[in-house]
């Protein structure tokens, strides 16, 4: 008995050694990561607006990115609502995690995937005197569209266009869809990858 358990044991040894198992990353993993300043053409309430912000990401195999970024209104947003004959503004500020997907990142031009999940504050502002008025969490989803081009191994320039999806703000007489608008980004990459 022994003796079959023990070629058994043999058997399946040398069996496992000789198949070469298919994974999804490679046997090597690449890492490597950038930071970037990133600003935005949009619209917030039907009036057109700029955000500026950053993000980073971990890379990995040249293919995927892991990171996280915020992004926040520069100017305040004039709406058409006041509070004592005073005009109140609207503020977006944003941020969360991001997820990228690069598609042949060693071409000099190339296109790339991504989705912010994140989380954010909405406030009406007025500004005389200078005060937030309210303000309300905002939970948010931006999918874009972007094509890098590679300017020196360590810097990249992306240009890019992605939507803004708000949910849950509950901030009278503002809605979730007032937050929602398309983007045009610019994008300054810099670090490893």
């Amino acid at each position: 008995m022994k003796k079959k358990a023990f070629i058994l044991l043999v058997l399946f040894l040398a069996i496992s050694s000789a198949a070469e198992e298919e994974t999804l990353v490679g046997k090597e993993i690449h890492s490597g990561g950038y930071g970037a300043p990133v600003w935005k053409l949009t619209s917030i309430n039907g009036r057109t607006t700029s955000l500026s912000g950053g993000r980073g990401a971990w890379l990995i195999n040249h293919k995927f990115g892991i990171g996280g970024g915020g992004y926040g209104t520069i100017t305040d947003v004039k709406s058409e609502f006041t509070l004592d004959d005073q005009p109140l503004y609207i503020l977006l500020d944003y941020g969360g995690l991001e997820l990228e997907y690069i598609h042949q990142s060693d071409k000099v031009l190339h296109w790339t995937v991504h989705v912010l999940l994140g989380k954010g504050t909405v406030k009406l502002r007025q500004h005389k005197p200078d005060r937030d008025v309210q303000s309300d969490a905002i939970y948010l989803l931006e999918p874009s569209l972007n094509a890098d081009v590679n300017i020196a191994t360590w810097f990249r320039i992306g240009f890019g266009i992605s939507y803004r999806y708000a949910i849950d703000l509950d901030l009278a007489p503002l809605a979730s869809s007032d937050m929602n608008g398309l983007s045009g980004t610019l994008c300054l990459k810099f670090g490893s990858f």
